[in-house]
């Protein structure tokens, strides 16, 4: 796979170029392209993106900002590990916003139908990436489906901060999941949440999601 062909995360609204360009570099390092520890070079990244120096570098400050890169005054722009120690923090933030995210939006009866909408054709996308073995569209399918709950909360706190969880979460997707066998439970697991959401049961709603989320993790 060559940087063009790097995975991008769906987008609610109209990306900036810097976002753009964000979200190339995060979709690189998720398919295995860039590696941890790889520096990444300035002059090289603007070439491969097509795109002037201006936008990449503000990329790069978004990126460093939400430690998917870092940076030193003698080796420059890099992609940190994304160890056991990382991942599991990430997955611990990520079951607190989607706990908050979850009570929030069941909460809202009147529009649980519109989500369930919107949480079913996400159901179907997701189980057609799985039959086809498309890691990445499973992945990917898997941030809207929680993006939706995300937007369903209306709580532009909790939106923000899905927005940058949702990078790490990807490049944990793609050290993750990797074979058949992980990309066909996706499809149950996330029918699962849905008729949780559609009972309205939060308390069940507040278990079942920890597993859910560390599923992957072997747990």
């Amino acid at each position: 796979m060559t940087m063009a062909d790097a995975p991008i995360l769906p987008f609610a609204r109209s990306p900036s170029l810097a976002e753009q360009a964000a979200e190339a570099i995060v979709g690189g390092i998720a398919a295995g392209i860039f590696k941890p520890g790889e520096r990444l070079v300035e002059a090289n990244l603007a070439a491969t993106l097509q795109m002037s120096r201006v936008p990449l570098r503000e990329a790069l400050k978004i990126l460093e900002a939400q430690g998917i890169v870092a940076s030193t005054p003698h080796r420059g722009t890099f992609i940190p590990a994304f160890d056991d120690k990382r991942i599991d923090q990430i997955c611990e933030a990520r079951i607190a916003l989607e706990k908050l995210a979850l009570r929030d939006a069941v909460a809202k009866r009147t529009e649980l139908p519109q989500l369930l909408k919107r949480l079913d054709a996400i159901i179907t996308t997701m189980e057609q990436a799985a039959g086809r073995l498309d890691w990445m569209g499973v992945s990917k399918a898997d941030l809207s489906f929680h993006r939706a709950i995300c937007d369903a909360s209306d709580n532009a706190i909790v939106r923000t901060l899905w927005e940058s969880l949702a990078r790490h979460v990807l490049i944990v997707f793609g050290q993750e999941i990797r074979d058949e066998k992980d990309a066909v439970i996706m499809g149950p697991h996330h029918r699962r949440l849905r008729d949780l959401i559609a009972a309205a049961d939060v308390e069940a709603l507040l278990r079942e999601i920890p597993g859910h989320i560390l599923r992957l993790r072997g747990r």
